[in-house]
């Protein structure tokens, strides 16, 4: 029999039609996502640039105020872009991450007189922010008749480890249903005046931590400063690490929220705990003011 006869012809597999079929729908919805990205940043970039714009037409009159509350109020009447609460945090984080920190590096913080606090002017500007955002959702989430009690609380991270100036006022006038993460250390009046909601710092404070808060929780991973929980009216304050000094007002009858500290409820409902009362007569809670 010839040689030739006992080959047989090499046929060459193609890969199945349904694999084929799979793989083009797998390329598509990368392409779909990678899409989906781009219109994502592109809506992001435009409440970025109009909060850029208002700090820079505003920053000086916001300056002139006197006082904080001011500061804040002029902050939350000006136009500031409303933003779905699902881009609240990318939206905060871009901010931050394109602000003009030249002058603040630039800053000779030994020659300030009066209350000059750029950095402070500028937390209080990202509070009103986030408050009038999530107050319009609020609002938003009762008209479709949902009960306040079950609207969802809407998470911000803002990472602040990177900012050349440790921030004031964070979280100041925070709104009920934001529940705000800082993830690094905060300067003074972090809860300034809270109504409700959560903070969470993850790194520690300075002075003035939870100053007249009325609702809310405030969670403090690392230590505070002077005066901490001054003029405290009510929420929670848990603060896990040391504390140079509470105001010695947090722990009046006025204040009936609770305080926590080193993992111990000190304080509640306007009185001593049990064992508050007993770390207060052997003198290791330090108080001031």
């Amino acid at each position: 029999m010839p040689k030739e006869s006992f080959k047989q012809p090499i046929k060459k597999e193609k890969p199945p039609i349904k694999e084929m079929e799979k793989k083009l729908e797998k390329a598509e919805k990368m392409v779909e996502e990678v899409e989906e990205d781009l219109k994502i940043e592109e809506f992001i970039e435009k409440p970025v640039k109009e909060l850029k714009k208002l700090w820079k037409e505003n920053e000086e009159e916001m300056r002139k105020q006197r006082r904080k509350y001011e500061t804040f109020s002029f902050s939350y009447s000006l136009p500031l872009p409303e933003t779905p609460p699902s881009f609240l945090e990318r939206v905060s984080n871009k901010f931050l991450k394109e602000f003009d920190w030249g002058k603040f590096r630039e800053f000779d913080w030994k020659k300030i007189k009066g209350r000059k606090h750029l950095n402070t002017d500028l937390g209080l500007f990202l509070s009103a922010f986030l408050k009038k955002n999530i107050e319009n959702y609020i609002l938003s989430q009762k008209n479709k008749g949902i009960k306040e009690k079950n609207i969802k609380p809407i998470e911000v991270h803002l990472k602040v480890k990177e900012a050349p100036i440790v921030l004031d006022c964070l979280g100041y006038q925070n709104p009920k249903k934001l529940h705000l993460v800082i993830e690094g250390d905060c300067r003074g009046n972090t809860g300034e005046k809270m109504q409700g909601g959560e903070i969470v710092v993850e790194g520690g404070c300075r002075w003035n931590t939870g100053i007249k808060m009325q609702g809310g929780k405030i969670i403090v991973e690392g230590n505070c400063g002077s005066w901490t929980g001054y003029a405290m009216k009510g929420g929670e304050l848990n603060i896990k690490g040391e504390v140079k000094s509470f105001h010695k007002s947090a722990f009046s009858s006025n204040n009936q929220g609770t305080i926590i500290w080193k993992r111990t409820k000190i304080w509640e409902n306007g009185d001593w705990t049990k064992e508050g009362k007993e770390m207060w007569e052997k003198g290791e809670i330090p108080v001031e003011g």
